[in-house]
């Protein structure tokens, strides 16, 4: 009898200890798996915020679309913020915004909705729609200030002069002998920038006066022309 039950008492202590062994190892196996669950949703919720600072830093990497919204509000000039407020105008590919530091009344800007810093880098599509910006803004500029001619001006390039790398136009309504002389416009623009401290680093070109300039020979014109005439049918 007490063999008996001894028997049965170690019986039940071995399948106690066999569901214990059990219990534990499913509970390791468990926690190990949420170890895992928990360290791939780190690492995605990283990757997802390492991708949101590299389109925050380069807005030129994002697509097309949307590579200039910044939110409801804002458009990117270059790196500079733009609120809704100084934009009145906006197409698919473009946005017209007065001038923080206007060098005539009525001189706006056009630029590009995609930061893009020279002319050639944008497509066909969005070229086309900037110009025809361009032109309207001017109708409604000559509405409101009657002008009877502007400035229509491109500084391509940082070596032209441009202070912010992100394409854009300058538009100044003209009015006759609005200017002692009339090319000091160019001087201007050419040491435009959107903030005085960017101005004060540009360095102004020196251009001949007229009567230091010589006209240059049928001859020489004609050859440069041939030049050009090559490359554009290339």
């Amino acid at each position: 009898m007490k063999c008996g039950a001894l028997l049965l008492l170690s019986s039940l202590l071995f399948t106690s200890f066999i569901v214990v062994e059990a219990f534990t190892s499913r509970t390791q196996q468990q926690s190990t798996r949420t170890h895992f669950v928990s360290e791939a949703e780190a690492t995605a919720s990283n990757a997802s915020l390492f991708v949101n600072k590299c389109s925050d830093s380069d807005p030129s990497s994002q697509s097309e679309g949307n590579s200039n919204m910044t939110d409801s509000d804002t458009m990117l000039f270059g790196r500079f913020k733009i609120l809704a407020s100084q934009i009145f105008h906006k197409t698919e590919h473009s946005f017209a915004l007065v001038n923080l530091r206007p060098l005539v009344p009525g001189h706006v800007l056009v630029v590009s909705n995609r930061i893009a810093p020279l002319m050639d880098d944008l497509h066909d599509h969005e070229y086309d729609d900037l110009w025809k910006t361009v032109r309207k803004v001017q109708r409604a500029l000559k509405a409101k200030y009657n002008c009877d001619a502007f400035n229509v001006a491109v500084q391509d390039g940082e070596s032209a002069g441009q202070s912010v790398p992100h394409v854009h136009i300058h538009i100044l309504p003209r009015y006759r002998g609005d200017l002692e002389r009339n090319d000091d416009i160019y001087d201007q623009l050419e040491m435009w920038a959107p903030r005085e401290e960017d101005s004060q680093k540009k360095k102004r070109l020196e251009v001949p006066d007229d009567s230091e300039r010589k006209d240059r020979t049928i001859q020489e014109m004609a050859e440069e022309a041939s030049i050009y005439k090559s490359l554009m049918n290339q």
